[in-house]
């Protein structure tokens, strides 16, 4: 039933006409929600987390129903911007004493484009060392990096996978089958975060690329894609607790 509720979205948000774009949205600690775009229903029942794929970019009207027990619940209405090319990723907040809220967690190209260097086997950022290389400063232990580090061509490839996977889950599991042997910089880490949507994932994902980062000296670049103060505040602990 639900790719028939699709189909019917696709036909009123006029995919034909322009570029198809995603998003995704997650209501914060697991918080379930109805959501129908544009007058369409997307969901029949409540979930805490929804994908949307091949809409049209531009602005949409979100209406949110979040149930509250016994039967009953609020509506919320919200206006969205999908901009062309990139996956919108949002977080829907509903606390006590505040009205509901839709942020924008993260805003992520679909297609990064894929750097192609003629000299195979050298890379022409001093930044990445070629392979084999071993870090002398960064042994290979339970908490240390493996030698090799990925190339910025090899990142974005990465990284192309990892978006193409509509759910935290999968996307994790990549970074994770990807990165068991190899390392990244810093920067690119913060990118690997932002493609998730639940702020837990985002913080599991962050204590897990500690170790796998070449230049760890910057990993306060990672912070950039917390939501939270709490969530920067646990990824610190978790980073001092092991050094």
């Amino acid at each position: 039933m639900l790719p028939l509720l699709l189909c019917s979205l696709l036909l009123v948000l006029g995919v034909a006409q322009a570029a198809p774009v995603t998003a995704s949205i997650t209501g914060e600690q697991g918080l379930a929600f109805r959501l129908s775009l544009d007058g369409q229903p997307v969901s029949r029942g409540a979930r805490p987390q929804i994908y949307l794929d091949q809409l049209r970019p531009g602005y949409h009207w979100a209406d949110f129903y979040i149930p509250v027990g016994r039967g009953r619940g609020f509506n919320y209405r919200t206006q969205i911007f999908l901009a062309e090319g990139f996956e919108t990723n949002f977080i829907l907040l509903a606390r006590p004493g505040f009205p509901p809220a839709l942020r924008t967690v993260s805003t992520v190209p679909l297609a990064p484009p894929v750097v192609s260097y003629p000299n195979q086997g050298q890379y022409p950022n001093p930044g990445y060392p070629a392979p084999g290389y071993q870090n002398p400063r960064y042994p290979t232990d339970e908490y240390s990096a493996p030698a090799y580090q990925l190339s910025p061509a090899e990142v974005d490839n990465l990284l192309q996978a990892i978006q193409r996977r509509p759910f935290d889950d999968a996307r994790m599991g990549i970074m994770h089958d990807a990165l068991r042997e190899s390392v990244i910089t810093s920067q690119d880490a913060r990118r690997f975060i932002q493609c998730l949507s639940f702020d837990a994932n985002r913080i599991e994902t962050a204590k897990y690329l500690y170790s796998r980062v070449a230049d760890r000296h910057n990993f306060y670049q990672v912070y950039d894609a917390l939501v939270f103060p709490s969530s920067i505040r646990e990824v610190q602990e978790y980073v001092h607790s092991i050094r």
